[in-house]
């Protein structure tokens, strides 16, 4: 019922029709895209206890990203974080050359308008698997964390190179893996059309192609 009155006072504002879906992300708690005249909206559970007044600053965000709308939004999510199941893991954000958060914070407010709530730190090691693969960034869906490879986090190694792998795992966080026709996508076509968005992609993977053995020099 409550879910039926958001999604009514959503299109009424909207002046569009409207595709609601409740989640329980733990990581993006509003998502909307305006598609085929129809604006699909994803919303975490949280908002289903939001007062009326708070529906119409979400919907104001959607519509026009209004400033006032998106503090309002924001202060809400932080107010009811407790609510979110989702452990809270050690982590350094902070290394010798590069601040994880600074670079996640930026890209978020860029690509993201600042939507995605995913903790972020450096690693600890390389694994065989990782090396083998040259994996320089995860994302745990389980712990909403993106953890950075540590060898990254040198002066010769470009900031792009470092954004580029941070923007990589946070579209792991905004594109869940797909299933289609029983076979798993761990990058379907959603993802690839956000990640190239961001205009240093192709650098970044030439680079690291051209300096993979430096990079992992220790590792041999």
């Amino acid at each position: 019922m409550k879910e039926a009155k958001l999604q009514q006072a959503l299109e009424r504002i909207l002046r569009k029709p409207t595709q609601l879906t409740i989640t329980d992300n733990t990581h993006v708690f509003l998502n909307a895209a305006y598609k085929k005249k129809v604006w699909k909206v994803r919303l975490h559970w949280m908002f289903l206890k939001a007062p009326k007044n708070l529906w119409h600053h979400v919907a104001q965000y959607i519509n026009t990203h209004n400033k006032e709308s998106s503090k309002l939004v924001d202060r809400y999510i932080e107010d009811h974080w407790h609510w979110v199941k989702h452990p809270l893991p050690e982590i350094q954000t902070k290394g010798k050359v590069y601040h994880l958060q600074k670079i996640f914070d930026s890209l978020n407010k860029r690509y993201f308008h600042g939507r995605l709530r995913s903790k972020i730190t450096w690693g600890k090691g390389l694994t065989k698997r990782a090396y083998e693969q040259l994996q320089l960034g995860s994302f745990s869906t389980s712990r909403n964390l993106i953890t950075v490879h540590p060898n990254l986090d040198q002066r010769f190694v470009p900031k792009h190179v470092v954004e580029a792998t941070v923007f990589h795992e946070m579209c792991h966080a905004m594109i869940p893996v797909q299933t289609v026709n029983g076979r798993k996508q761990i990058h379907p076509p959603a993802f690839k059309k956000l990640e190239a968005r961001y205009p240093h992609l192709r650098k970044a993977r030439n680079w690291e192609e051209k300096n993979v053995n430096r990079l992992l020099l220790k590792y041999r």
